[in-house]
Parts: structure tokens; sequence; C-alpha cells
């Protein structure tokens, strides 16, 4: 990643949300995995386990070496919520191995990893938020990473689940976490998106607002019916419904699932008319990466609602929107490879 000041080291300058190209290949794997495409899940698997230890070796040395950009980052209102991708990418690996089954004994670590990394890097973030005197209005200060959030939490459900299905029973205190983390998400979502519904209808914006996190309203929504799908496919065995038919799950998730398709035309409109009809050019950023995270999230999401409602139908949904998922990823690891090589030029 080329340095956003050529004086700075590149370390000192590393970009919080780089972990979302983990959480973007991650998903993409897990979808080609439910659709069928094993062979390419499999390389992205490959792809994500070089990946994310070097990203996290290289997060590690810029938190001991330059401690004071860390903290700058993180107690900012437009780069803080970044962070979270160390989260969500963590719990995303963890979901990626158990659906290969590579590794098993490694998933409960992976689990209290990206558990303990929620609880370090969102209150801290919150707090700081919450505390700091110099506050931006929202058309400055709130973007689509703020909804990283309800990503981080709901890839926790859905690695919980995992974890507690995998020795065949479930286990009790892991479904709770699970479906307690599913609804947090949900509820966080609902602050969020009330916010990003203001500024967006009543706060000017311009083309270049119109931002590739912007997409994350529609994948926090997708993950979100990911983990309800996994919840419902658990069945009774799900310590708060004992019993019951689920209905209420089933009504809940189905609500995610309308709404992320909801925002599926909207943003592509958005994008083609910033790209397009104005002509701004596509640069790459890591940012490219939160497109390819929600697209791969709706076709696995999709996939697993079709199975959890019966509503087979949707599957052809997934197996279309996968393919532009796949050719989304490889775009974006092109403006990674040649901006990489750029950057290495110029030095």
């Amino acid at each position: 990643m080329p340095a956003s000041n050529p004086r700075q080291p590149w370390l000192q300058t590393f970009p919080p949300t780089a972990f979302a190209m983990v959480m973007a290949t991650g998903i993409v794997s897990i979808a080609a995995h439910l659709l069928g495409y094993d062979v390419i899940g499999w390389l992205l698997l490959g792809i994500n386990g070089a990946a994310w230890p070097g990203l996290l070796a290289i997060t590690l040395c810029r938190l001991v070496r330059y401690p004071r950009a860390v903290h700058t980052d993180i107690v900012d209102h437009s780069r803080g919520p970044g962070f979270l991708t160390v989260v969500a990418a963590t719990a995303v690996l963890g979901s990626q191995l158990s659906v290969y089954h590579v590794l098993p004994r490694a998933l409960p670590w992976f689990l209290g990893l990206s558990a303990t990394l929620w609880l370090a890097v969102a209150y801290t973030f919150l707090a700081a938020m919450t505390i700091g005197q110099r506050k931006p209005g929202l058309h400055t200060g709130l973007n689509g990473t703020w909804l990283l959030l309800v990503v981080a939490t709901e890839s926790i459900a859905v690695l919980a689940l995992a974890v507690s299905r995998m020795n065949g029973e479930s286990v009790p205190l892991l479904d709770l976490l699970a479906l307690g983390a599913w609804l947090l998400g949900g509820v966080l979502y609902m602050i969020l998106i009330t916010l990003i519904f203001y500024r967006w209808c009543f706060v000017p914006m311009t083309a270049a607002d119109l931002t590739e996190p912007w997409w994350i309203n529609m994948g926090a929504m997708a993950i979100t019916t990911l983990a309800g799908s996994r919840l419902i496919l658990a069945g009774h065995d799900l310590v708060a419904w004992p019993g019951s038919d689920l209905f209420v799950l089933r009504v809940l998730t189905t609500a995610c699932w309308f709404t992320a398709t909801f925002w599926i035309p909207l943003l592509a409109a958005l994008y083609i008319e910033k790209h397009v009809i104005i002509g701004e050019p596509v640069r790459y950023t890591a940012a490219e990466w939160s497109v390819v995270f929600p697209l791969g999230t709706y076709s696995a999401a999709t996939f697993l609602y079709a199975e959890a409602t019966g509503l087979h139908v949707l599957a052809y949904v997934a197996h279309v929107t996968v393919i532009v998922t796949f050719m989304a990823w490889t775009l974006a690891l092109f403006g990674l490879l040649r901006a990489s090589v750029r950057s290495v030029k110029r030095k």
C-alpha cells in the first residue's frame, strides 16, 4: 500500500482497513464452496492463509513502532471504524476454515481471538467517540465504515455457531453467544442506518462522497441474513427457542434479506453515476474490497436463506451474483497488484 505522505514510512501510514481484503477473500471463498466452486474456494483459502498472518504481523509492528499513529487513527471518526476489519477478518477466516474442515481445533481460538478483538477495538473506539471534545458533523464524520460494527458483530455470530457444532452436539453457551451477537448486530444496524439515511437525504453530498464503503449498507444486512439463516438451520437446538418453530427468527431474517436486496439497485446506480456518467476514474485503495465483501456476502447469504426457508428458487439469484463477485474480486486483486508495483517503482 502506498503511503499517503511520501515523507512518512509506509508502516506509519498503513491503513486500518487493510484487513478488508481478508474479509472479502474469505466470504467469497465461502460463497464459492456453497455454490459448488470448490477449486476457486480452496485457492482463496490459500491466499487468506498467507494474507491474514502477514497483515496481523504488520499491524502489530505498527502498534509497537508507531503507537501514536495508531492512537490518532482509532480516535478519528473516519478512520477509527477501519480497525474493526481485523475483528471481522479473523472471524471470517475462522468460518472459512470451518467450511473447508481445515484445522478444526483452531476454530475455538479464532472465536476467542475475534471476540477479544471485538471487545478491545469496539469499546476503545466508542469510548473515544464519546469523550472526544472535537466532533465533526455527519457530512465529514460518518461513512459506511461505521457499519463495520455490525459486520464484526455478525461475523462472530456465524463463527460461534460453527464452533458450537464442530463436535456434532451444540454448546448452549455458544448458541446464546451467536443469538445475542445476531440480535446486537441488528440493533446496531438500525441505529446507524437511521443516521446514514439522514445524511444521504438531508446533508449535501457530492460524487466524491459516494465512496466504496457505502456498499457496507448492503453488506451489513447481508451478513445479518447469513447469520440468521445459520440460526434457522440450527433449528430447535437454540437455547432461546426450545421446541419453537422459529417463526420470529424466520420473519426477522426475511426482513434482513429484503433490506440487503433493497440496497443493491441504489448502490449500483450511484456507482455507475460516479464512474460512468460523471467519469471519475476508479483508483485502487483498500476501500475497493468494501464492494467485494458485500457482493460475496450477499451471494452466500442468499443461498443459505433459500436453504433455510425452502425458497430454493432464490438459489439461482446466488448463482448469478457469485459470478459478479468473482469478477469484482479479480479486479480488486489486479488493482492491488498494480498499486503495489507502482509504489515500488516510485521508491
